[in-house]
């Protein structure tokens, strides 16, 4: 016999199916705007399994001032913390994978196909597996409608590559060849226009152990002798071969042996106007995200709401993979490089469903 469903994912899975079937899905009681309530005319049974025309649901203050008698369902109601938008990612996956077993339909997938735009995809994505998420990410990346993120395809592999462990690349790539039946490295080189880019992120997914970084001392000089030499390809193929936690030993120890030269200021210094700045930004990228990644992804956040219009693909992408307790890290960090909250940037440059939504699943409105 099948186990019982939570009650309060019964709830949930109803609420969304509820939302999701009407003719034009109710994307604010998914996004869940605080206030958004709605009730039922005395002619609805609310405990019934049929989905309710939307011309028989009254806002709540309305129906107080027509004095129409309702049926108020609590069970039914869209209260500020039950939808998508208030929901841990794992408490997300559990409703998704009951939602199939009640609905024979895959939620991801529904809520992209009902819900155009960017407010449905971030939907999609906050409601799967973050490892799936990211092989889902991969997948697709350069195949975006919009053209700047087709060109930045380079920028997805990097966000979700670069700074993982070990362990979690190994799970990437199970998970990519469950999803898609194919090898993840073949797809990611696939992606990358020049042998330089092909031999770092063959580098980076190589299967290593990880353990502490031996030999301290030599691995600075060998770096810093790259470095000066300006071996751009060099410097890139050497951070490749270590595990995110030995680049990390590795630039602390090097910052701290040359307390004059950070190695962010070296590689500007030496490098920087000698080679393409695409190849320059992912040794970087590799260097930061290892160093300090909360202050990073506080950068790439920065850096995805920038100068004219919003990079919603990667905005969204970078709180789906991201959510959870690192977040608060990275919110911490935000607020103290910027001087403002996180949220106040997302709502100073997006609006509607789609900013309600990003607040709340990085858990910040203000």
């Amino acid at each position: 016999m099948a186990p019982a469903i939570p009650p309060e994912i019964l709830h949930d899975i109803e609420s969304i199916h509820m939302a999701l079937n009407y003719s034009v899905p109710d994307v604010e009681a998914l996004v869940n705007i605080i206030g958004t309530f709605h009730a039922c005319v005395v002619q609805f049974n609310p405990r019934s399994r049929s989905t309710p025309s939307p011309e028989k649901n009254v806002n709540f203050s309305e129906q107080n001032q027509a004095k129409t008698q309702l049926i108020i369902d609590f069970d039914y109601m869209y209260h500020p913390t039950t939808l998508i938008g208030r929901r841990e990612n794992h408490q997300l996956i559990a409703i998704a994978r009951q939602y199939k077993a009640a609905f024979g339909v895959d939620l991801p997938t529904e809520l992209d196909r009902r819900i155009i735009g960017s407010v449905g995809s971030l939907l999609s994505y906050a409601c799967m597996h973050k490892v799936l998420a990211e092989a889902h990410y991969l997948h697709n990346a350069g195949k975006s409608h919009r053209k700047y993120e087709t060109l930045r395809k380079k920028d997805t592999v990097a966000e979700i590559l670069v700074g993982r462990t070990p362990e979690e690349l190994r799970e990437l790539h199970e998970a990519y060849k469950a999803l898609y039946k194919g090898d993840l490295k073949e797809h990611v080189l696939s992606l990358c226009k020049d042998d330089i880019d092909k031999d770092f992120f063959s580098g980076i997914l190589l299967d290593k152990e990880d353990k502490p970084l031996e030999n301290v001392e030599g691995a600075i000089k060998a770096f810093n002798k790259l470095l000066v030499a300006q071996d751009l390809s060099g410097s890139l193929h050497y951070v490749s071969t270590l595990t995110t936690s030995q680049v990390r030993t590795l630039v602390k120890s090097y910052n701290e042996h040359f307390k004059e030269a950070h190695v962010v200021s070296t590689i500007e210094k030496t490098i920087g106007h000698k080679h393409k700045r695409e190849h320059v930004e992912i040794l970087l990228f590799a260097v930061m995200q290892a160093s300090g990644p909360s202050r990073h992804v506080a950068l790439l956040f920065e850096e995805s709401m920038a100068g004219v219009g919003t990079n919603e693909d990667q905005l969204s992408r970078l709180v789906v993979i991201h959510r959870g307790k690192f977040m608060d890290e990275v919110k911490l960090s935000y607020s103290v490089d910027f001087d403002r909250t996180l949220a106040d940037r997302i709502r100073g440059d997006t609006s509607g469903p789609y900013c309600n939504l990003l607040c709340h699943l990085i858990n910040q409105t203000i």
